[in-house]
């Protein structure tokens, strides 16, 4: 998807809402500025919650993730919250199935669809304003 932006003369622009929907991006999100020849490259970092994934690896993903756009302590106190506060659900076969279909039905990230398949197989409440998730009412029902 490519959209044409007008930069201000403080340097600032405004992100598509369709793109800002899309990727997830939403006030207070962080993004990672970078310069490649010619082009300006945007990158959302990943907040705490992107990084706790759902596998036994997530801890480490979650380190690794952190180290690459903080420091060591911060990656340190992410990861530990993580371990600390979160229940971490493996998706088994049965949940990947769903969230495809999910997924599929309703054109949504595949992430996106996997945590609303886990929160309906452990009938589970999902509180965020991720707008994909407008979509769990029609799924409950």
């Amino acid at each position: 998807m490519t959209k044409e932006v007008v930069v201000t003369r403080r340097g600032q622009t405004t992100i598509p809402t369709e793109i800002r929907r899309k990727l997830g991006i939403q006030e207070g999100s962080r993004l990672k500025v970078e310069a490649e020849g010619d082009r300006v490259i945007l990158t959302k970092v990943p907040s705490l919650f992107d990084l706790a994934g759902t596998s036994d690896s997530s801890r480490e993903e979650a380190f690794k993730q952190t180290l690459a756009n903080e420091d060591k302590t911060v990656a340190k106190l992410r990861t530990g919250t993580i371990t600390r506060e979160f229940n971490v659900i493996d998706v088994d076969s049965q949940i990947a199935e769903e969230g495809a279909e999910m997924s599929h039905r309703l054109r949504i990230p595949m992430a996106d669809s996997l945590i609303m398949a886990t929160a309906k197989r452990y009938n589970l409440a999902c509180v965020t304003d991720d707008p994909h998730f407008s979509e769990v009412k029609r799924i409950w029902v």
